[in-house]
């Protein structure tokens, strides 16, 4: 791969440095990327692209992910060129390009366009099916302790609504193996199991759930397949089809460093015909009469920050993410006064990493993290911290972590 200074160099070469200084033409994103020699200049340019302060350590993108540059760029340029012909542009050129953005995101999961409805976050995603789909009283929907709790609300409405029974099931932290997981989840599926929820990527402990094994059991027995994908796109490759799920709803605020108020739900063929939420009544397209008006140039953003990852590689993020979460679950073993409650084996792991406090309170350690500019979520129901690895981080500021919290336990 050519590094900036060859780029350089070849442009002395060919005569561009000739050109006073001033008039040189300065390196897209794009190209900066392009150019980078190695992984760790990719990721050094990754974390300059940031508005984030160079001073701070980020790790909570589980929460909420940074936008890049090019991101929160063509989001104001897009708002500008709206307002200056609203309805036109609404309607036109620009809301156009929300139909690009829905193709972008059903190539990014392997799924196909028309399944696919572009939505503000997860948790809207998840309640569309909540609203409308229908169950008896006593059919069981089946969850875990550990899903979040805008994925449980829709769950709550469908039962409170038509008296269905959610049943809650402890997946061990830290799990152990593939098939420990498949194991715990199979054996409380029952003849009154329909509807089963998991996250694809626990929010808690960043366990990575075998959704193909686990659609094997489940579309046989004619039960619905969910997966929560809040914490999953930009963070490791997806492809719903090949999981098996029935529906896939996702943000695009976390880990795709997308706007904020972003989001997307895949349904399969099969779902469509058991559901049919007022939102969609008028078909999938990003504009209808049953949406209403959208955010155009938020949307269109999501677009911006889907190409920015495809741009770096979303094989090469995941890697990424694994080798630093890696190197914070490595360093985080030599600390006493902990417990990690995320697991181990790669098969299960992404680029989160959540312990447990033994001693002290969470929300004591995070403050005083926080004024070391170190930005780190905590679990609440957990007296834990849950750390997100994603490729911005370096090992530097793993350790620089460590330190500051060895100091603190």
């Amino acid at each position: 791969m050519t590094s900036r200074r060859q780029f350089i160099k070849r442009g002395i070469a060919s005569g561009l440095l000739a050109l006073p200084f001033t008039e040189i033409p300065a390196l897209s994103y794009e190209e900066q990327l392009k150019l980078a020699a190695s992984d760790e200049e990719l990721f050094e340019l990754v974390r300059k692209q940031l508005h984030v302060p160079l001073d701070r350590i980020y790790l909570n993108t589980g929460s909420l992910g940074p936008s890049p540059i090019a991101v929160t760029d063509a989001v104001a340029n897009r708002m500008k060129q709206l307002e200056m012909n609203p309805a036109i542009e609404n309607w036109g050129e620009l809301g156009n390009e929300m139909e690009g953005v829905r193709e972008k995101v059903a190539v990014l999961i392997r799924a196909n366009k028309e399944d696919i409805v572009l939505t503000r976050n997860t948790t809207e995603g998840l309640s569309l099916i909540s609203q409308s789909l229908k169950l008896k009283k006593g059919e069981e929907i089946l969850t875990t302790t550990h899903e979040h709790g805008g994925g449980e609300v829709g769950l709550e409405y469908m039962a409170a609504k038509q008296g269905a029974v959610i049943k809650k099931i402890q997946i061990p932290t830290p799990a152990n193996s593939k098939e420990e997981v498949i194991e715990t989840v199979v054996a409380s599926i029952t003849s009154k199991t329909k509807v089963v929820m998991l996250s694809h990527v626990n929010t808690l402990t960043g366990l990575r759930m075998p959704f193909e094994e686990i659609a094997k059991i489940t579309k046989p027995k004619g039960i619905i397949l969910i997966a929560d994908g809040a914490q999953a796109p930009g963070l490791i490759d997806i492809d719903v089809k090949a999981m098996g799920v029935d529906a896939y709803a996702a943000s695009g605020h976390k880990w795709m460093m997308g706007p904020k108020e972003t989001g997307f739900v895949y349904w399969s063929k099969s779902l469509q015909e058991k559901i049919s939420p007022v939102f969609t009544s008028s078909g999938f397209s990003s504009y209808s009469a049953s949406s209403g008006t959208r955010n155009v140039a938020v949307i269109a953003g999501l677009g911006v920050a889907i190409d920015w990852l495809n741009l770096i590689g979303i094989h090469q993020i995941e890697k990424r993410c694994l080798e630093i979460r890696n190197h914070c679950l490595s360093r985080l073993k030599e600390l006493k006064g902990i417990t990690i409650i995320s697991p181990e084996v790669d098969s299960l792991s992404t680029g989160i990493v959540s312990f447990v406090l033994e001693k002290g309170e969470n929300k004591t350690v995070a403050s005083e993290l926080g004024k070391q500019n170190i930005i780190v979520k905590v679990l609440p129901k957990y007296n834990g911290i849950r750390i997100s690895c994603h490729m911005f981080v370096s090992k530097a500021d793993i350790d620089q972590f460590i330190n500051a919290l060895s100091a603190l336990i």
